[in-house]
């Protein structure tokens, strides 16, 4: 009913039900649409490359010289082009490579920062202080500058060109993503710490099963950019990898074997390009199922109370 009647005489509009309400159009501005239109146009320089890698990749060297504008006259059948790189070029050793230190490094990285973060956020001891201030060094030297003594290091230390080396590379527990996951540690109540050393919990047993779950969002986002990060890293398997090829440093080897010398596949572009298409796709995919945590990661600063 639109009216209510009060004391048998008066007639009170009644207050109008949500679902009745109209909602306001909201006004777009100018400014607005300027700024979507130049993101949209930003975000076709986007796409269009990728686009142009798929369809150049399904062609014939003849037939990518001819027209590299042109779709392709016969995808199904340079589809192939895709498994040759594999036998060919090597791809499976690089795809291998890569894999392997893009999933371990990551994984040892956070378990060793996460501890490192858990022992500073929920203990004390002495220097604590100066702990903090130490996580905060990384972040302010300039990796050029730390370059030439962590070259000589890893030379020293026997591990250079090995796989094996560069996940120990990985085990330092500071730097930003210590102070993200400390932060979350500390706002988490000690009432669960002491509940569970109550129950006969170990410093460990609370820290697997009380700690990390409950910040296990963060750690998820973190992990799928230290992912991606490390699978696009070209400085550290160039320097340190020279015999272990990764699809970074594997890629860039191959467009040179692919432009100079006598090589059978001289200027076979559309194989380096179904190449490139197998470095993307992995990260690709993974962005994709992540894509809303990471974006929540990003735009919250990665620490929730």
């Amino acid at each position: 009913m639109d009216q209510i009647q009060s004391n048998g005489s008066e007639v009170i509009p009644a207050s109008p039900s949500p679902r009745k309400k109209i909602k306001e159009k909201r006004k777009v501005s100018a400014p607005l649409i300027v700024l979507a239109v130049i993101f949209f146009l930003y975000s076709l320089t986007l796409i269009f490359p990728m686009l142009w890698l798929i369809y150049n990749c399904l062609k014939s060297r003849q037939e990518f010289f001819a027209n590299p504008w042109a779709f392709p006259q016969e995808p199904i059948k340079y589809f192939a082009n895709f498994g040759v790189v594999f036998k060919e070029f090597g791809l499976g050793e690089m795809l291998f490579n890569t894999v392997f230190l893009s999933v371990l490094c990551p994984v040892i990285g956070l378990f060793c920062t996460t501890c490192v973060a858990y022992a500073y956020a929920k203990h004390t001891f002495k220097c604590k202080k100066l702990l903090y201030a130490l996580a905060m060094v990384p972040m302010v030297v300039s990796i050029a500058g730390t370059q030439p003594a962590m070259y000589k290091l890893v030379n020293n230390l026997g591990i250079y060109d090995n796989l094996f080396g560069i996940l120990l590379m990985s085990t330092g527990g500071f730097g930003f993503n210590f102070m993200l996951i400390a932060s979350v540690f500390i706002n988490i109540s000690d009432a669960y710490r002491e509940a569970a050393s109550i129950d006969g919990a170990g410093n460990w047993r609370i820290f697997l099963t009380i700690y990390v779950p409950q910040a296990s969002q963060l750690l998820i986002a973190l992990f799928v950019l230290s992912f991606i990060g490390t699978w696009n890293d070209y400085t550290t398997p160039y320097l340190y990898l020279p015999s272990h090829q990764t699809l970074a440093t594997g890629i860039k080897m191959l467009e040179t074997r692919l432009t100079v010398g006598n090589d059978p596949y001289q200027n076979d572009y559309p194989k380096l390009f179904a190449c490139m298409i197998w470095s993307i796709l992995p990260v690709l995919v993974l962005f994709i199922a992540f894509q809303n945590k990471i974006m929540k990661f990003s735009l919250g600063g990665g620490v929730k109370g």
